[in-house]
């Protein structure tokens, strides 16, 4: 990170906060709660509970386990804490309000407290949102971040997405002026959400083709398409949440701009997949650990299939939307059994000069928490 810092003109002593440095801690979270969410489109409605109260243990292990790794980081002064540096020091620590609100969706379905529980995963879930993504939009704006685009960049969009969702799925559930509240501010987000996703989208296709993939960790280009299929499933879930508040007219574009925004996702999604599988088939390993982004991404790409179809009347949206489900669940049992495989002895091992290369570094710190700062599949030049 420092010879990063040296690139742009900064002072590698600088104290800086490791926890805004973190790869994707919440990515598990993120992408056990949307399998959960899955299970029933895959005839398999019994797995969602467990999967679900395994993303709530999951959100509870990393914070905790966080925090005993990070206790000297807690005792930096404010200073260290409110500086703004990279946006790639940034985009990591996003995966905690999208994973809060992805947890929060799921447990507003459920009985008793664990209601009460999903309604504290949703003030926080807005509150880190608020305060990471402003940080990220400082940093961009104040740091030529424009340059080093790249894929995690989709995780800001995405944070406002999931807490307009979790904000939405609460509204049903509460009456008088809260429940007015949070459906304005349900499709608040969700309009920033999708402005921010065409945003980066277009600022991410500049990059791309001026200096192609091979700036960023290559695996983070998933949530482009994951993002696409969020921001349709946020229009759908917040509209028929504040059906009441807007026009028809409104909600007929609001329908119209999700069926964009996912086939968007879509066409995005064919060269991440299948440079991924080439180069999958070419290598026969995985570097470093499984990361999460493609499970995580391909379970909101599946949500936004399901609300894209639902919304336009589409059938043959419906059944990209259900394969895409049954594939998330595929690849979270894969990357599942790959994470939990290095808790033997025998599986912790340093990666060879085979594994690992220039190319495939990450350009943040690793995680301590979840290892997936490094890429499953990254595609040829």
């Amino acid at each position: 990170m420092s010879s990063l810092a040296a690139n742009q003109g900064e002072s590698p002593q600088q104290p800086q906060p490791r926890a805004l440095r973190l790869g994707l801690p919440y990515g598990a979270v993120m992408a056990t709660g949307g399998a959960g969410q899955l299970a029933g489109a895959c005839g398999l409605p019994g797995a969602a509970r467990p999967l679900l109260w395994l993303a709530v243990a999951e959100a509870g292990w990393i914070a905790g386990r966080g925090l005993v790794r990070h206790r000297g980081e807690l005792r930096l002064p404010p200073s260290a804490w409110a500086r703004i540096g990279l946006p790639a020091e940034h985009t990591g620590v996003l995966t905690v309000p999208l994973g809060l609100a992805v947890v929060a969706t799921g447990l507003s379905t459920q009985p008793g407290l664990a209601k009460v529980l999903g309604a504290a995963f949703v003030v926080l879930a807005w509150l880190s949102a608020a305060v990471f993504v402003a940080r990220f939009a400082v940093s961009v704006t104040r740091r030529d971040g424009t340059t080093a685009v790249d894929g995690g960049w989709f995780l800001a969009p995405a944070a406002l997405l999931g807490a307009g969702i979790a904000a939405a799925a609460y509204a049903g559930q509460t009456v008088g002026v809260l429940a007015d509240l949070l459906r304005w501010v349900a499709l608040v987000a969700a309009a920033v959400g999708v402005a921010g996703y065409w945003a980066v989208a277009a600022g991410a296709a500049l990059a791309v083709a001026r200096r192609g993939l091979g700036q960023g960790r290559r695996v983070l280009w998933w949530i482009a398409a994951g993002c696409g299929g969020l921001a349709a499933a946020a229009v759908g879930r917040v509209l028929a949440a504040g059906r009441a508040l807007v026009p028809s007219g409104v909600a007929a574009a609001g329908h119209v701009v999700a069926g964009a925004t996912w086939s968007v996702a879509a066409v995005l999604a064919v060269p991440i997949v299948v440079a991924s599988v080439r180069s999958l088939a070419r290598t026969r390993r995985i570097v470093r650990a499984a990361p999460w982004p493609p499970t995580f991404s391909t379970a909101v790409f599946a949500l936004g299939a399901l609300a894209t179809a639902k919304m336009l009347g589409v059938p043959a949206v419906t059944g990209v939307g259900k394969v895409a489900a049954g594939a998330t669940l595929a690849l979270w049992a894969v990357t599942a059994v790959l994470h939990a495989s290095r808790l033997f002895p025998a599986a912790r091992r340093r990666p060879g000069p085979a594994e690992t290369t220039d190319r495939d570094a990450p350009t943040v710190a690793p995680s301590p928490l979840v290892p997936d700062t490094a890429p499953m599949a990254a595609p040829p030049r």
